[in-house]
Parts: C-alpha cells; structure tokens; sequence
C-alpha cells in the first residue's frame, strides 16, 4: 500500500492550514465556511483535523470517524459486525477495569455517543475543552489498544439482538430490509446496519470473524479524526502524534460496485398487525464525487421532489390527497458507491380498503412523473428562477447547520471522507452554484428512470389482504 510521508511544517493555503507538500485547490472566493481547517496526516496515515470555533468557550467535540460499515460486510453470514463493534468499544478496559472507560468519560462529564451507517462508524464524544488530554488519551487507548473480554462480547452480542428486535417493530426497517436487498443483492449496502437477523442472532459465535472485522478495519489510514470547538491547533497535533502515532496501518481492500438494479422491481410487505398502507419508490443513485455535476444535483433532490413547494409533495399531500405523509431521506446516496434515495410515503387504510392495489400503481405512477418531469425542468418558465432560489436556501439551510462544534465537525468529515480534501465544504456548495437547469434534466433523464427503481408496499390486515 502507498502512503505519503509528510513533513510536519505548515503550509498556509487560501484560508487553510496545512501540513504536507502536495498542492492542494484554495478555498473557492466565496469563502463559505466560515473556519479555518487545520490538517496533519501522520505517518501511519491517520488524518487530523483541528477547527477552532473559539466562540464556543471550553467546549470540544472529538469526533473518530471509521471508514467502515455495513458496506464491508461482504462474507455471507457476517453481517452486522461494524455494529457489534460499535457497542464494544464503550466496553474498553481503561487501566484494566472492566468498566474502566465508561467510568472515565462518566467522571469527566462527557456526552458520548456513536452511530453506524453504510459507508461509516462515527464516535463523537463532546466534553469541556479542558478535558483535552484526558480525553484524548481515553480515545487513543480504546481506539490503538482496544481490550474486552469473549465475555463481554457474548454480552454485547445479546444487547444488538435485543436492539433489533426493538427495531423490528417498526414497519419501516422491515420496508428498508426489502428494499436493500431488491436494489443492491448482496452488495454490502444490501442489509441494514444491523445486519441480517440470522447473522445477529449468530454474532455470539461469531468472536473470531468480529476480532478479524476489527483488525481489518480500525486502521490509522482508514480512520479521520476531527477535533472542534474551543481548540487550536498548537499541540493539539504534537498530543495527537504521542498518543496515536504507533498505531500500525493496515491494506485495506476496495469493494465492488453495486450491480445494475434491472428495475423496475416491485416487492410486497404484509405487516401483522394494522398499520396504515406505505409505499417506498426508490432510485439508484451515482456516488458522491464532490464537484461533479450529478452530485451537485443530488444536493437539490430534497427541494425538487418532496419540500413542501414541489409540485409532487402539493399534489400527492394536498392537491388530490393521496398521503397523509411523505419525505425523502438523502444520506443513502453520500455515499462511497453507488447509492439509492427513497420517496416514501404513509397513505389512507380507508382508501386503501377501497381502492385496494390501484392505490399503490397510482402512488409509483405520480412519483415517476414528477420524476419525468424533472427530464424538462429547462423547458419551465421559472426555471432559471427556481433554480436561482434552490441554490440559496442550499447555501444557507448548510450553513445554519453549523451551529455547535459537534455539528460542524460531522458535517465536515462527512463530506471530507470522499476525497480527503480540505476544501470540500466550498467546493461542494460551489458546484451546487454553478448548476444550469440543463443540469436537473440530464441527471432526471439518466437515473430517474424505471430501469433504476425498486417499488416497495406494506399493510396490514386492517387495510384489506393481497
């Protein structure tokens, strides 16, 4: 594996802080975010970022961002285990202690938490910024030297299980498991993070396959670690480089793309109990690749199809009243590969009692014409308009949501992960600012297409049998 060496002098780029001596772009004019970045890659290829939000007094979030989740379970039978391992790494025997970590973070007065997706597992710890060191020679421990016992694996294990089982009994991860599978098969992005349930209830057997996960995975060059708040860089990056630096790097395996969804498929989902009818229409997606044209788009794709204003939304919720609810989630297509993005929508049990299978054709045919409609945008009127004021509420809907540390480092190495580059914020919002409408068509006319859609329809036996 090739890794760069880097010097630590700093260079200073545009509004950027730098280490290293590849030339990297400056910050668009614009200059939207609104801190500066500080980033050192050490030797084992751990990149580090430092955002000093000095305004937010004593306040640090320190943010560890794996680049690895359900994604990387490829092996069948092994789905879930990024999860498990999210749950045991609060399980690290600080000083040998048991509950050794926990205690510590408890003692500190931390906020700690931790999430698993597709693409990533994030922990983001946020405590005083006095407590710096102290934290970061918790993280570094249970990050570079993670110690639990098969003991508590086999815990944690039944903990997971438990969790889904509490999950399974919304309707919705039973629609999300569907869906997965139809549109990317065994893909690692065709399972929920919490992974099959024969797999999750199998992960008590599983502690090899888990310790090999871990030691693939929890590699310095597979891992970005965002420090913010009431920080500087001044030796924030020294700590880092004491606590971390031995930290051996890892080759770390690339996946294989999705295959090609040969849609439209349509899968039924008959809940046991009654619930109001629901309707997922899903398309696949390009990946994120910040800068291009179809990711920019993508950017938008909340505000075209399902914000209150667009004409879907007016029709489907108000016009003809065919939902009593709808939204679009766009996480799943920032993504590493190809992704997908979800219209759902909750509909009418007396309607459906009426109108039985009908009801669901003309949900997939109103969102497919919305989505041909999107094929002509430049052809409305009010295109250039329209678009003009999508770009704005963009631009400042992103950067309302930089309001704490911990938001503005999560956004940040959210986007940060595609290409590793400094200047993603600016150059990400720049490419939404230079769409042409001809932009919206071409996208529309490539990927909202009945070739790349999975259809997925639940109800229950209050709301008539298939």
């Amino acid at each position: 594996m090739h890794r760069y060496r880097l010097p630590l002098a700093l260079m200073v780029v545009g509004g950027l802080v730098l280490c290293g001596t590849r030339p990297l772009a400056a910050q668009s004019s614009d200059g939207f975010f609104p801190y500066e970045i500080h980033k050192r890659t050490l030797e084992n290829g751990l990149d580090v970022i430092v955002i000093p939000m000095l305004e937010f007094e004593n306040v640090l979030s320190y943010n560890t961002l794996i680049l690895a989740g359900a994604r990387n379970e490829t092996e069948p039978g092994k789905s879930g285990l990024a999860h498990l391992f999210e749950h045991i790494q609060f399980r690290h025997m600080w000083q040998g202690k048991p509950q050794g970590y926990e205690e510590a973070m408890s003692r500190m007065g931390a906020f700690n938490n931790a999430w698993t997706w597709f693409d990533v597992t994030f922990y983001h710890p946020v405590t005083f910024a006095s407590n710096l060191n102290q934290l970061a020679s918790l993280e570094a421990d249970r990050f570079t030297s993670l110690k639990f016992t098969e003991e508590v694996f086999v815990t944690e294990a039944g903990t997971v299980l438990g969790e889904y089982r509490n999950s399974a009994a919304d309707p919705g991860m039973r629609m999300d498991e569907v869906q997965l599978a139809e549109m990317y098969g065994s893909h690692g992005y065709g399972h929920t993070t919490m992974g099959y349930l024969e797999d999750v209830e199998d992960l008590p057997n599983e502690f090899k396959a888990a310790i090999g996960f871990y030691n693939t995975y929890y590699r310095p060059n597979n891992v970005v670690m965002v420090i913010a708040g009431d920080v500087g860089p001044a030796g924030v990056f020294e700590l880092v480089e004491s606590l971390y630096g031995s930290w051996e790097p890892g080759l770390i395996s690339e996946q294989p793309d999705p295959e090609a969804v040969g849609g439209p498929k349509q899968a039924h989902v008959d809940w046991e109990v009654p619930v109001p009818p629901r309707i997922t229409v899903s398309y696949k997606m390009p990946a994120h690749r910040t800068g291009t044209a179809e990711t920019a788009v993508g950017q938008l794709l909340p505000e075209l199809l399902v914000s209150e204003t667009a004409p879907l939304y007016k029709k489907l919720r108000y016009e003809e009243q065919l939902v009593q609810g709808m939204g679009m989630g766009k996480a799943v297509y920032e993504s590493f590969d190809d992704g997908h993005l979800d219209i759902g929508c909750v509909l009418f049990q007396d309607r459906f009692a009426s109108e039985g299978e009908a009801y669901f054709e003309r949900i997939v045919e109103e969102v497919q014409k919305a989505a041909d409609d999107l094929t002509a945008f430049s052809s409305r009127p009010d295109a250039g308009t329209l678009l003009r004021d999508l770009k704005s509420k963009y631009r400042y809907d992103m950067l309302a949501g930089l309001n704490s540390p911990a938001a503005t480092a999560q956004t940040f190495v959210l986007y940060y992960r595609f290409e590793r580059d400094p200047a993603v914020m600016d150059k990400l919002v720049a490419s939404v600012e230079v769409l042409e409408p001809g932009d919206i068509d071409l996208f529309a006319s490539t990927y909202l297409v009945p070739a790349n859609r999975v259809v997925v329809t639940m109800n229950g036996p209050a709301g008539g049998q298939r």
